[in-house]
C-alpha cells in the first residue's frame, strides 16, 4: 500500500490505512491471485512418468538436464514437449512418423525458410540430418528423400 502512497495516487495523509482498514474488514486478500509456478519435467515420454529423471522450475535447467541425458525430452505441465534436444551427428539417419496430412515441407530448418508447397503426408519418413531453427523447439530435420526439411515437432521418433 506504502507503493500508492509514494506513488503520488493518495491524496489524503490517512490514505493508505483507510485502504489496509478496508482490505481487513472485509478479508479482501482472498482475492489475490497466487502465483502459480510452472513445473517442467524431463521424461523420456510423458506417459512414461516413471523415466522422469528431474522437475524444474526453470526452463534453461530443465533444458540442460535434457541435453546431457539422450533420449529425454522437457514436457510442460499438460504433457506438451517445450523442448527435445537435437540429435547428434551420431543419431542419424532415423524414422519418424507423421500422423498429420498436412506437414509442411521447407527448404531449409526453420519457419524462415520458404515452403516447398508440398506435405509429407501420413507415414513413416527417413530424416538423414537435424538442425536446430525458428519455428520449432524439437528441431528441424532433412527427409532423406530430398524433398527438404520437416519440423520434428509433428515427427514421431520410431
Amino acid at each position: 500500500m506504502q507503493i500508492i502512497k509514494d506513488g503520488g495516487y493518495a491524496t489524503s495523509l490517512t490514505y493508505v490505512e483507510k485502504l489496509c482498514s478496508v482490505i481487513e474488514r472485509w478479508n479482501l486478500t482472498q482475492y489475490d491471485v497466487k502465483e502459480e509456478v510452472e513445473w517442467y519435467r524431463v521424461r523420456k515420454t510423458w506417459e512414461d512418468s516413471k523415466s522422469q529423471i528431474g522437475a524444474f522450475k526453470i526452463l534453461e535447467n530443465a533444458k540442460k538436464c535434457a541435453d546431457a541425458n539422450p533420449g529425454y525430452k522437457v514436457f510442460d505441465a499438460s504433457g506438451k514437449v517445450v523442448y527435445a534436444p537435437a540429435a547428434s551427428a551420431a543419431d542419424v539417419p532415423f524414422p519418424v512418423k507423421v500422423s498429420i496430412t498436412d506437414l509442411n515441407i521447407r527448404t531449409g530448418p526453420g519457419t524462415d525458410h520458404a515452403r516447398t508447397g508440398r506435405f509429407t503426408g501420413i507415414g513413416v519418413f527417413t530424416i538423414v540430418e537435424v538442425k536446430s531453427g525458428k519455428g520449432s523447439t524439437a528441431g528441424w530435420g532433412r527427409l532423406k528423400s530430398g524433398a527438404g526439411w520437416i519440423s520434428l515437432e509433428y515427427a514421431a521418433r520410431i
